[in-house]
């Protein structure tokens, strides 16, 4: 596992790398992911260029520093609890989420907008998923998220005929 810490006085910045890399965000700039060290510091690489850039193009830009720390498995240990929660707060937020999806879907709303939703919620669905499972992390929301989705991907199967 890799902790990777971000200094940054941009949000944009922080959260870019985060997309660049499958993990979680423990608290802001903070990332737990179990890329290889070499695909994360091409991610850090990656947002630090496009920093460059920007200071280059403009003559200012976001501060950007980045550490990426490999986890020893009792420092994980000592991490795993956060993570936990973070799947958690993500995993009940979702499952409100899913549930105004389905009232949507079943009053009869049709259209390209369900669809991306559901496009975009399957995403930030697997994401959670797969990150409870590198995490060995399994929250009793991730049962209760795994039983509403069904019924989500059901719903949806039913407005696309």
């Amino acid at each position: 596992m890799l902790l990777i810490i971000v200094k940054t006085d941009s949000p944009e910045v922080s959260k870019r790398l985060g997309r660049m890399l499958e993990g979680l965000e423990l608290v802001p700039g903070v990332y737990l992911t179990w890329y290889p060290r070499d695909k994360a510091a091409r991610a850090v690489e990656a947002v630090k260029k496009n920093v460059v850039k920007q200071w280059e193009e403009r003559g200012k830009g976001p501060v950007f520093e980045a550490a990426l720390l490999e986890l020893s498995e009792e420092q994980y240990k000592e991490v795993r609890p956060m993570a936990r929660a973070v799947i958690e707060a993500v995993g009940a937020t979702m499952l409100e989420e899913m549930e105004r999806l389905l009232v949507n879907m079943r009053s009869g709303k049709q259209g390209k907008n369900l669809l991306g939703w559901y496009r975009d919620l399957a995403n930030r669905y697997q994401k959670l998923v797969n990150a409870a499972l590198a995490l060995d992390i399994e929250p009793t929301i991730i049962g209760k998220l795994k039983d509403k989705w069904k019924e989500v991907s059901l719903e949806a199967g039913r407005l696309r005929s």
